[in-house]
């Protein structure tokens, strides 16, 4: 029987078993329990600290991007693999997704909302390893980061958010989306100009005419990144067979690697 995860509504309009029960994993190392007390105390104290509260999150992830500055992650599913390109000049959602990853809080996630033409939206989990870690982290939004040069192209990677007291646009803490979109002709993004009151720049209407995209999500989410490799796998998770919620019947799982430059 399939258990799906309780999540707030993020609205786009949008290790192994091999007897380890007795280890722990601390920053990635895995530490025997019979040695622990060869461990001082100052040692994992300093390693709880590494954890951002909800206050100093923004500080945190700062500080945890100076240090961590990998750019490129992929993302290994039944379908293919999907290499993402991250942008230095969203830094907080950089070290955000680096940060995910690094610490295995995005570990046997799940495509779990795809839209054909529109998005593939993922990073929550059912994963009970990953869900325990997650309760261990402090919740938090990230700051919005919009930027005009990144749009919402056909490839793009950005951050999903509630819009319901959510005045700051907030990006949400998981929750991430990779657009499709479609490739739109002039008559259509007028139209979207008047429907949502937005300008679409003259340069990224050549983008949303020539790649496609969902231009309407402009200025709203942070764009922080973009796929290098595997739009093709992308494509083939949007079209998979989905319930009445768009969550696809056969589990599309994630498992996510930073790459090292």
């Amino acid at each position: 029987m399939r258990f799906k995860l309780i999540y707030n509504i993020l609205l786009l309009s949008l290790i192994s078993c091999n007897s380890k029960s007795d280890r722990l994993t601390t920053d990635g190392k895995e530490l025997n329990l019979k040695t622990l007390e060869k461990t001082t105390e100052s040692e994992l104290k300093t390693e709880e600290l590494n954890w951002p509260s909800a206050e100093k999150a923004m500080s945190f992830l700062k500080e945890y991007g100076n240090e961590n500055s990998e750019n490129k992650v992929v993302l290994k599913t039944r379908l293919g693999n999907i290499t993402i390109q991250l942008y230095d000049d969203t830094p907080l959602h950089r070290a955000n997704f680096i940060f995910n990853t690094k610490r295995k809080l995005y570990e046997k996630t799940i495509f779990y909302r795809v839209v054909p033409d529109f998005m593939i939206q993922g990073g929550n989990s059912d994963y009970d390893k990953t869900l325990e870690m997650r309760a261990s982290n402090s919740a938090y939004y990230v700051t919005n980061e919009v930027q005009a040069n990144h749009i919402h192209k056909k490839g793009a990677v950005a951050m999903a958010m509630t819009y319901i007291d959510n005045p700051e646009m907030k990006s949400a803490q998981y929750s991430y989306y990779i657009v499709i979109g479609k490739i739109f002709d002039a008559a259509v993004l007028e139209a979207t100009e008047k429907e949502y009151k937005i300008k679409i720049p003259e340069e990224n209407k050549l983008i949303y005419k020539s790649l496609g995209g969902t231009p309407h999500l402009d200025g709203v989410h942070t764009v922080f990144g973009e796929v290098i490799e595997g739009i093709d796998v992308v494509e083939a998770i949007s079209k998979e067979k989905t319930d009445s919620g768009d969550w696809p019947i056969n589990d599309v799982i994630i498992d996510c690697e930073v790459l090292k430059d």
